[in-house]
């Protein structure tokens, strides 16, 4: 079950998966369960907490999220494998006038070391999807244990398979042979799958989106976007 944290280097490293904006469904997944932006300075809480609301970015990349959980007075922590990648999320987060070097660290590919229901949500965008399948599963668990409440994932569909080389439609994972991320794994997802993927926790599925976009090369490329709760 191996993360591939050298070709994950070595990606960002190229510059790849630099995320400068936030994606559109972190935006709206926090504006409708965790905190809603109602004016230019003012938040209505949805989440109810008597303390300052908490959320982890797993595999948070240059920290876009995580800065995004700043910016609606969250304490957003982001961990991800890559240093490369955490380096570069301190550096971005000063360019918001935020010094959140506290706040990232680099995971150590095994265990999310953080105390039982620490963070009230977990945001993972665009991360389960690129590992095995049984490491997502034991990883799934560890945020249950971690998080309180709501878990946000995407997962790539399987509808994206005919962007990728060599697939073997057999199996839905891969180990990427195109240059954007090349090495690392790709695991490809239908509801059936997500379903098998939380089954052994308490996680039940509140929202389920499936995104699909039809390229000019007649190529469909799917995402499925879920929010996940206790």
């Amino acid at each position: 079950m191996e993360l591939k944290k050298k070709e994950w280097e070595q990606s960002y490293k190229r510059g790849e998966n630099f995320i400068f904006y936030p994606k559109e469904e972190v935006v709206k997944f926090i504006n409708r369960f965790i905190k809603k932006k109602v004016s230019f300075d003012r938040y209505i809480q949805l989440l109810q907490s008597d303390k300052k609301l908490k959320g982890l970015d797993f595999g948070c990349g240059i920290g876009r999220s995580t800065i995004l959980l700043h910016e609606f007075d969250i304490d957003g922590y982001g961990i991800d494998i890559s240093r490369n990648a955490i380096e570069n999320a301190k550096i971005f987060a000063k360019s918001f006038n935020f010094n959140l070097d506290n706040f990232f660290q680099v995971y150590n590919g095994n265990e999310i070391l953080f105390d039982n229901e620490y963070f009230d949500f977990v945001i993972s965008d665009c991360v389960l999807d690129s590992m095995p399948f049984e490491l997502a599963k034991k990883l799934v668990k560890n945020i249950e244990n971690i998080t309180k409440k709501y878990f946000f994932l995407s997962l790539i569909s399987t509808e994206s398979k005919p962007l990728f080389k060599l697939i073997n439609s057999d199996i839905n994972e891969i180990e990427v042979n195109e240059e954007h991320e090349k090495g690392t794994i790709q695991s490809f997802f239908n509801k059936q799958k997500i379903e098998k993927l939380i089954e052994n926790t308490h996680f039940k599925i509140k929202w389920l989106e499936l995104h699909n976009v039809y390229g000019n090369d007649n190529c469909e490329y799917g995402r499925w976007y879920i929010v996940l709760e206790k």
